[in-house]
């Protein structure tokens, strides 16, 4: 994700098109959430925006990836998560919301601008951005979205990568990226007795044009010390007749 610019009623509607495809009621939703039924419901309208840790475990609990969802890309899901424990979701969300909190604050100190000033910037109270930053108070996709501009940040700095949630993400975007490859590489690769090859191509990717040269010089090495094959089938020839 080279930028942050969403349109935050796709994102409504995806998530609303995602929770009827897989036959999802608003309250198992707002449970998973620890959120009331009302509150969701304005979540799918479009009326309050998600925090981006309730997006990916809503992600997950419909096993529709990220940046269908954001409206990045279209990604059909490929394998279907297990279903989570609630309670276990729950916990998540505090961590990642801490987790979220304290990467704005790390990135906030390294540019040297203070809650009141990153709060003027962002046009929220400084109240609000240091209970972001504690992780008391998850923030808003659009708040989100303001801060990383304004720290001028990636989004893909504050996504999910270790729990069973990033997991799963990151295992929809590794088979979406294969299925893009055209067939005949994807044959190669899905072909076990190629994969010495792919795991000699992954070293040599960060080989130096030095590295290079060398290599390239060692196998013409190599090439002049084989046996001349015609030579040696004439020789043989010969010594039959």
């Amino acid at each position: 994700m080279e930028s942050f610019k969403m349109d935050l009623s796709i994102i409504a509607k995806n998530i609303s098109d995602a929770r009827i495809r897989c036959s999802k009621s608003y309250k198992s939703c707002a449970d998973l959430l620890g959120i009331s039924t009302a509150r969701y419901k304005k979540y799918e309208s479009g009326e309050i925006p998600l925090t981006l840790p309730e997006l990916e475990t809503l992600s997950f609990f419909f096993g529709k990836p990220l940046n269908s969802i954001l409206g990045i890309e279209y990604q059909e899901t490929l394998d279907l998560p297990d279903a989570p424990e609630p309670d276990h979701l729950l916990n998540l969300l505090k961590i990642r919301n801490s987790v979220i909190g304290t990467l704005l604050q790390i990135e906030r100190e390294k540019k040297g601008l203070s809650v009141k000033n990153l709060a003027a910037l962002c046009d929220i109270s400084a109240t609000t951005l240091k209970r972001f930053e504690n992780g008391s108070l998850g923030i808003p996709l659009d708040d989100l979205a303001t801060i990383i501009e304004e720290l001028e940040l990636n989004l893909d700095m504050f996504l999910d990568l270790n729990s069973p949630i990033g997991v799963w993400q990151l295992s929809q975007k590794r088979i979406a990226s294969f299925l893009t490859l055209p067939q005949e590489l994807q044959d190669f690769i899905a072909d076990k007795d190629n994969h010495p090859y792919l795991s000699a191509a992954q070293k040599m990717k960060d080989f130096s044009s030095v590295d290079f040269k060398d290599l390239s010089e060692a196998i013409r090495v190599i090439i002049q010390k084989l046996p001349d094959d015609t030579s040696s089938a004439n020789g043989q020839e010969q010594e039959w007749e």
